[in-house]
């Protein structure tokens, strides 16, 4: 039995590494047409973050019209693009909120967004602060982007 496990194991574990790898092979070679954004929106309140190639933009006006670009450095779009490979991105419009504090203005509504050249694939609404756990990496760093905003 543990023969078994043993081949089974050494088989298919090198399988999900080279599926892994091969996913954010295909990103890096896509990566002049990808942005990834966050949005969070309640009375009062909205942020965008969006990281593409060589910059990422900051907007906190619900009318879309003042938009702050930085430069995003080679490290931390390596980093996004490493943490977007680890996720099923078809998989983004199932996920399901952790919690639900938004339904009672509680927390803001946060989507996650993902547009590859045309497509545009949008996760279901979430809390603010309190992603999913499939994307919570990729929100956090998203959400690092202001602090990196601050010192530019």
């Amino acid at each position: 039995m543990k023969l078994l496990l043993t081949i089974l194991f050494i088989f298919i574990l090198p399988k999900e590494c080279n599926n892994m790898t091969s996913n954010l092979t295909a990103l890096q070679e896509r990566q002049d047409t990808i942005t990834i954004t966050y949005e969070a929106v309640s009375r009062g309140f909205f942020e965008e973050i969006s990281v593409s190639n060589n910059s990422f933009s900051i907007c906190n006006d619900l009318n879309r019209k003042e938009y702050k670009t930085y430069e995003c450095s080679e490290k931390d779009w390596s980093e996004s693009l490493e943490l977007l490979s680890k996720i099923n991105i078809q998989e983004l419009p199932k996920l399901v909120a952790p919690t639900s504090m938004r339904q009672y203005d509680g927390a803001a509504h946060a989507t996650l967004i993902i547009k590859d050249g045309d497509n545009k694939i949008r996760s279901n609404t979430f809390d603010h602060g309190h992603p999913p756990e499939e994307i919570k990496a990729l929100v956090e760093k998203l959400l690092s982007f202001k602090k990196i905003a601050i010192k530019q």
